[in-house]
């Protein structure tokens, strides 16, 4: 197996300032670097760059992937985990940790399972991985427990031999609501629907919680003119993505841990992991079930559309042999095989009144008169109509 590697950071928030461009450019001579993105692709060595630093200096989202195992997802969260650290703490696990800033309230949150050379399946498609990496992001600055147990389940599910005994944290409410947006990540970290599946059967119910956007709105709508007017101040006087970035982080960031309902469990992974084999055989059985009962009707709808076409074949016998003409005048191994299936048929439905003798003789009628269709011969014999 060749070595592949895959890096990537986008800037959500807003374009990086030309400082911040300036010091992308530095930790790599080979990446494709914009103010909104960087990424490369390594067939041999490695990305040596700073990524915690890349991500306090203007990025928002980073991704890493390896074929031997690699699979790494950070993102930055400019005011802070909008979690009580008694809520979130409990999600942190080996594979999963949190770099606060020096300064401020912010972070890095690292998902960074381990898994083995071949443990997964390979990739080579990885927006859409990115795009759900930067909507989760956008949940989990809103305060959505759910993000926090998604990263929980890829950090926890992983090559480790002791990880199956990895205790499950509190259950969010609302897990199979998210399973949609989810999926490219899962897909990302190997993970199979029906785990969330598993996790989302003890699941209470998701809470009643405005999205970002409206929750920007009923901020807006809250402010004084006084407010507002300082507020378009900044934006025109200062760098206004930045200002729009702040002042939409500080929005978002405003969720306490109350908001959440949760679900404590006694389960472990082992335990996810047996119950989402369960589910899956479930739905194996059930797509075996629909599949033979639509074989089912396919067979005999066929049985009642072939006697209705038989009885046709007694009423008008020369209209059949017209359509095994023309369907051989149409060249092509198919329709070699519809006319000599014509043919088998006419034998069978006349087969009291000289079908064997009709069908058979209008077989070596087409074999004279097209002697060069040797397709079309071969499939009259195997019908048993030529010599």
């Amino acid at each position: 197996m060749s070595e592949y590697q895959y890096v990537e950071f986008q800037a959500v928030d807003r374009p990086l300032t030309d400082r911040e461009l300036a010091y992308a450019r530095k930790q790599s001579t080979r990446a494709e670097i914009s103010r909104r993105s960087f990424h490369n692709e390594y067939h041999f060595g490695d990305f040596r760059g700073d990524v915690i630093g890349m991500l306090q200096r203007g990025y928002d989202v980073h991704l890493h992937y390896a074929n031997f195992g690699i699979r790494t997802v950070a993102i930055r969260l400019p005011a802070r985990v909008p979690f009580a650290k008694a809520v979130w703490s409990s999600y942190i696990v080996e594979g999963l940790s949190w770099a606060p800033d020096r300064r401020g309230s912010g972070g890095v949150l690292t998902l960074a399972p381990y898994h083995e050379a071949d443990e997964l399946e390979e990739l080579w498609e990885f927006e859409p991985c990115m795009r759900a990496i930067v909507g989760l992001r956008t949940r989990l600055m809103a305060g959505d427990l759910r993000v926090l147990y998604l990263f929980w389940l890829a950090a926890a599910i992983d090559g480790q031999h002791d990880s199956v005994d990895a205790k499950e944290p509190p259950v969010p409410g609302g897990l199979a609501k998210i399973a949609g947006d989810a999926q490219p990540f899962l897909e990302f970290f190997g993970l199979e629907p029906h785990l969330l599946g598993a996790a989302a059967e003890v699941s209470a119910e998701a809470p009643d919680v405005a999205s970002p956007e409206q929750r920007i709105q009923r901020w807006v709508e809250s402010k004084s003119d006084k407010d507002v007017k300082s507020l378009l101040r900044e934006l025109l006087s200062e760098d206004s993505a930045a200002v729009k970035a702040a002042t939409v982080a500080r929005i978002l960031g405003a969720t306490t841990s109350s908001v959440w309902p949760t679900v404590t469990t006694n389960r472990n992974c082992q335990e996810l992991l047996d119950r989402a084999a369960q589910l899956r055989q479930a739905e194996y059985e059930r797509e075996q079930e629909r599949l033979v009962a639509a074989e089912n009707r396919k067979a005999a709808k066929q049985a009642q559309e072939r006697k209705v076409r038989m009885k046709q074949m007694v009423d008008e016998p020369k209209k059949w042999l017209r359509k095994a003409d023309e369907l051989v005048a149409a060249r092509g191994t198919d329709n070699y095989e519809a006319a000599a299936e014509v043919l088998d048929e006419l034998r069978e439905a006349l087969a009291a009144d000289g079908g064997e003798q009709l069908s058979r003789k209008h077989a070596a009628h087409l074999a004279k008169q097209h002697p060069t269709l040797n397709r079309m011969k071969s499939a009259l014999r195997k019908r048993g109509l030529l010599e």
